[in-house]
């Protein structure tokens, strides 16, 4: 693979789209291996009231806004995404303590 040129260095539509795409599919992939860790903290959960975590969620969601917002980024923006993100995990987390608690 080429490395990723900075967006300066594009010289048509197509070359910052093949960019978008290659940074796109990066970002796939490190949200498949963010899961992953997801997936096995449930290991550590006993109950509904841990894997929801409130507090943690809640923290989590300020802070990746705060790192987007040092990155130039709309706050309110990535706070929504990661908070649709870390809701469809708690759900991923119960479907997967629920069969730990039956099996």
């Amino acid at each position: 693979m080429e490395p990723v040129k900075i967006p300066s260095e594009c010289i048509s539509k197509a070359e910052i789209r093949e960019q978008i795409d290659r940074i796109d599919q990066e970002i796939i992939s490190l949200f498949a291996a963010r899961f992953q860790y997801v997936s096995e903290i449930v290991r550590f959960k006993t109950d509904v009231e841990s894997v929801v975590a409130q507090e943690r969620k809640d923290h989590v969601i300020k802070i990746r806004g705060e790192w987007a917002e040092k990155h130039g980024l709309d706050k309110d923006t990535f706070e929504q995404i990661y908070r649709f993100l870390v809701d469809h995990n708690i759900g991923k987390e119960l479907e997967i303590l629920r069969s730990k608690l039956i099996g």
